[in-house]
């Protein structure tokens, strides 16, 4: 995980605000033909093999 990474998950991590405004969030590769790894919507997600994704609930 990057620093960069760490430090955002360490400052969101009490946010207990819904997202608005996505209708999806895909997650992908940095290549030139990315490929995708996770794709996340309001009722589903899924992923490829070997990736974890961790969904929070809003209380």
């Amino acid at each position: 995980m990057t620093e960069e990474l760490f430090e955002l998950e360490k400052e969101t991590k009490n946010i207990n605000k819904p997202m608005t405004k996505w209708a999806r969030v895909i997650v992908e590769t940095d290549e030139k033909n990315p490929k995708t790894l996770a794709l996340i919507t309001n009722e589903d997600c899924e992923s490829v093999a070997g990736v974890r994704v961790r969904v929070k609930p809003v209380y």
